[in-house]
C-alpha cells in the first residue's frame, strides 16, 4: 500500500470473499436470509412476482431478481436452456495462515507456465488466498482427501512461493471446480423479473471481477430503483417497476461485455505463456488472433515484420544491443576467432556456428538444449536461448559490422527480443 501512496497510484486492498459475504448478510440481517430455499419456478403476472422454493412454499413481490450463479434456474425459467463455455481449465482454490517474507512490498503474485498458472493474494489478518488453474478437461474428481497431493504433483518443481503456500494450506481448504463462463446476451430480464451477477454474464476470474460485476451491478439496480421511488412519491403515480429494471440493464451492458471480454483475453494470455510473452504485440483485432499468435511462433514472427529485432545478454548491461534487421548478417567473435553468425532471410532467423572449437547451443521454448551442428544454417525463434561456446562464463564479442562498436556482454548466453 505505502508503495501506491509513494508512486500516486490508487490504493488497492483485497478482501476474502467469505469475509466480505460476512459482512454483507451482518448489514442486511440475518432474518431476511434464506438459506436452503432455491427458487425453482416463478410466475410474473404483470402487477406482482410469485416464486415457488424447493420446499413447496411460495413468495410474492413487486420483482424478481434472479442472482442465482452461472447455473441460474431464474435464467433458464427466463430464456431457456443454454450451455455454459467450459475454459478448459480447472481450479484449485484456497486459502491458509501464511505470511510471505516479503509481504510489506508484494500483496498479489502470479506465477505462468506452459497450460497452468498460480495466483495468490494477501487478504489481510496473516492470511494468503490462491487459485491455481490447470488444463484438462472437465469433469475431473480427485481421490478423497487427495486435492493437496495432485497440487503437489501438477506443481512439481515451481518456486517455493507456490509450493511453501501449498503446504501450509489445510486439506479441508481446499476447493475445486471447472472454470465456466457464459457469452453476455442482450436481453437480461422480462417484465418484472431481471438477471444480476453470474446468472447473466458469469465470467472467468482471471481479471477477478467477477464478484465486482456483481456488487456494481446490485448498486446501480439499487440506484434506479430509488430514483423511480422518490419520482413517485414526487408525483404521486405509482412506482414504475418494469421501466426501472429495463433501465437497470441498459446501464450496465456495455461495461459488463467489455470486462467479459478482457477477463477471456486474460485467460488466453495466462494460460498459452510462453518465453516471448512480454514481446510487444501491437494492435489485437481478436482474441483468436492473440491466441495463434501464442502458439504459432511463424504466425507472430510474420506479424512483426517490419519490427526491428535485437540481440541482448540475458543477465548483464543490455544498454548496446546489436540490432539484427538492421544488416543480414551478425557475427559473433572471440570466442573462436569466428565463432558464428545470424541471418536474416525470408521472414526468419538462423544461426550458423563457423566450425567452433567449443559449439553453439539452442534451449528452446520446452527447455530442450542442443548443438547446433558446423556449417549449417538452424532457424531459431525469438523466444530461444542461444549460448556461445562452453558452460563457463567468459565475455564474447558481438558485432553489427563495426568491430570496434563490439559489446562485451556476460555470461556467454543471449536471447532474441522484439522492439
Amino acid at each position: 500500500m505505502s508503495l501506491n501512496v509513494e508512486r500516486g497510484l490508487p490504493v488497492t486492498r483485497v478482501i476474502s470473499r467469505m469475509t466480505l459475504q460476512q459482512i454483507l448478510a451482518q448489514a442486511v440481517g440475518q432474518d431476511v436470509i434464506m438459506n436452503e430455499s432455491n427458487v425453482v419456478d416463478f410466475k410474473d403476472d404483470g402487477n406482482k412476482v410469485t416464486v415457488m422454493l424447493e420446499s413447496g412454499q411460495s413468495y410474492e413481490g413487486d420483482l424478481l431478481v434472479g442472482a442465482d450463479g452461472i447455473w441460474s434456474k431464474v435464467r433458464k425459467n427466463l430464456f431457456g436452456h443454454t450451455d455454459a463455455v467450459y475454459s478448459g481449465y480447472t481450479c484449485y482454490t484456497g486459502i491458509a495462515d501464511f505470511v510471505p517474507a516479503d509481504i510489506e512490498t508484494v500483496g498479489y503474485r502470479v506465477f505462468l507456465g506452459h497450460k497452468q498458472y498460480f495466483v495468490s493474494s494477501d487478504v489481510g489478518g496473516g492470511k494468503m488466498q490462491w487459485y491455481a488453474f490447470y488444463k484438462e478437461d472437465a469433469g475431473g474428481v480427485d481421490l478423497p482427501s487427495g486435492k493437496k497431493q495432485r497440487l503437489f504433483e501438477i506443481f512439481k518443481g515451481w518456486c517455493d512461493n507456490v509450493i511453501d503456500l501449498i503446504t501450509a494450506t489445510e486439506e479441508e481448504a481446499i476447493l475445486r471446480r471447472d472454470i465456466y463462463d457464459r457469452t453476455p446476451q442482450f436481453n437480461w430480464g422480462q417484465g418484472r423479473v431481471t438477471l444480476l451477477g453470474d446468472s447473466i454474464h458469469a465470467m472467468q476470474p482471471n481479471l477477478g471481477q467477477g464478484g465486482c460485476m456483481a456488487i456494481e451491478d446490485s448498486y446501480e439496480l439499487a440506484l434506479k430503483l430509488d430514483k423511480e421511488w422518490y419520482k413517485s412519491v414526487k408525483s404521486g403515480t405509482p412506482v414504475d417497476v418494469v421501466s426501472s429494471l429495463r433501465s437497470y440493464e441498459t446501464a450496465r451492458k456495455l461495461r459488463v461485455a467489455v470486462i467479459h471480454g478482457l477477463a477471456r483475453m486474460a485467460a488466453i494470455m495466462a494460460a498459452t505463456y510462453k518465453a516471448y510473452l512480454g514481446v510487444g504485440l501491437g494492435p489485437l483485432s481478436a482474441s483468436n488472433q492473440l491466441q495463434r499468435w501464442f502458439e504459432d511462433d511463424d504466425a507472430l514472427e510474420r506479424a512483426l515484420r517490419g519490427s526491428k529485432w535485437y540481440l541482448l545478454p540475458l543477465e548483464t548491461d543490455a544498454s548496446r544491443p546489436i540490432c539484427l534487421k538492421e544488416r543480414k548478417t551478425s557475427h559473433v567473435n572471440r570466442i573462436s576467432e569466428r565463432h558464428a553468425h545470424i541471418r536474416y532471410k525470408d521472414g526468419a532467423f538462423f544461426v550458423t556456428d563457423l566450425g567452433s572449437e567449443h559449439g553453439t547451443w539452442i534451449t528452446d521454448n520446452e527447455g530442450r538444449r542442443h548443438r547446433v551442428p558446423p556449417n549449417f544454417p538452424t532457424r531459431f525463434h525469438p523466444s530461444y536461448v542461444i549460448e556461445f561456446g562452453t558452460d563457463k562464463r567468459q565475455c564474447i564479442g558481438l558485432s553489427n559490422d563495426h568491430t570496434s562498436n563490439a559489446a562485451q556482454i556476460k555470461p556467454d548466453a543471449a536471447v532474441l527480443q522484439a522492439a
